[in-house]
C-alpha cells in the first residue's frame, strides 16, 4: 500500500508518495471520524485592529492582501506586493511568540529563488476559490505546540487536513527569522459527515520571517524557499 511523506511548508503542505508495507489498508477501512476543525471564515477577524502599531510596510502589505487569495493577483499587483514582502522580511522584526496561536488564511504566495513555488503534490485538484489555512494551537498562556494545515478541495465541504507537533528550533531566538520544525503525525480527507484518515507523516522546517497580530510571513525550507503571506481570521 502507499503511504505518504510530508515536506511541511508554512500555510500549505506537500506530499511525496513512498512505498510502505506498514500503511496497510487503514485509511480505506477505518470508519469516518468527526473532524476537529470547524468551518473557518475567509474574512479577517472583526477584531483585526492591531494591538500595536505595525511598521508602515507591514501595514500596507496587510491592507493589500487581507481580502485576496493567491490566484487572484495580476502581474503588476505581484510586483508591488513582492516589494512589500521583501521590505517586511528585511526588518528582522521582533518575534512575538504569543501572537502565532490562531487561524491564518493564505493570501499570497511568493515564489522562491529561481521561481520555485511550493510543490504540494496533493492528489486532488486545486480549484479556484478554494482556501488554505494554517491553525496553530497550544496551551493558554504559552506558545503553539500543534499545527494543522487545511487545504480545501471542493470548498469547505471537502478538504484535506494535515496535523502535527510543532517545536521551535531555538527558544533563545527572539527576532525574525524564527525557525520551527513540524512533526506531521496524521492526515485526513474531511467532509461534513466526518473524516477518512490518510497515511501521512514526516518532518518539515519553516522560518517565521514576520509576525504581528494580523499578518504572518513564513518561508518554506523544504522546497524552493517560497514565502507565504497569511492573514489572521481567528
Amino acid at each position: 500500500a502507499d503511504s505518504a511523506h510530508v515536506h511541511y511548508a508554512p500555510g500549505t503542505f506537500e506530499l511525496k508518495s513512498a512505498q510502505s508495507s506498514s500503511a496497510s489498508s487503514g485509511a480505506g477501512a477505518a470508519a469516518l471520524a468527526p473532524s476537529g476543525v470547524s468551518r473557518v471564515s475567509a474574512r479577517p477577524s472583526s477584531a483585526a485592529a492591531p494591538a500595536t502599531t505595525p511598521p508602515p510596510c507591514a501595514a500596507e502589505l496587510y491592507e493589500r492582501v487581507k481580502d485576496r487569495r493567491p490566484e487572484t493577483w495580476s502581474p503588476a499587483e505581484r510586483v508591488a506586493v513582492e516589494r512589500l514582502v521583501d521590505e517586511v522580511v528585511a526588518l528582522r522584526a521582533p518575534w512575538p511568540a504569543d501572537a502565532l496561536v490562531g487561524t491564518w488564511r493564505l493570501a499570497y504566495l511568493q515564489n522562491g529563488p529561481g521561481g520555485a513555488g511550493v510543490d504540494r503534490r496533493v492528489p486532488f485538484p486545486e480549484l479556484p476559490g478554494n482556501e488554505q489555512y494554517q491553525i496553530f494551537s497550544g496551551a493558554a498562556g504559552g506558545g503553539p505546540s500543534r499545527v494543522t494545515n487545511v487545504g480545501e478541495v471542493l470548498g469547505p465541504s471537502l478538504r484535506v487536513e494535515v496535523k502535527g507537533a510543532l517545536r521551535e528550533a531555538d527558544a533563545a531566538v527572539t527576532r525574525s527569522p524564527k525557525r520551527f520544525t513540524a512533526d506531521i503525525d496524521s492526515g485526513a480527507l474531511c467532509a461534513p459527515f466526518g473524516c477518512a484518515p490518510l497515511p501521512i507523516s514526516g518532518l518539515g522546517e519553516f522560518d517565521g520571517v514576520y509576525l504581528d497580530d494580523r499578518l504572518r510571513v513564513g518561508q518554506n525550507l523544504n522546497g524552493g524557499g517560497a514565502r507565504v503571506v497569511q492573514v489572521r481570521v481567528r
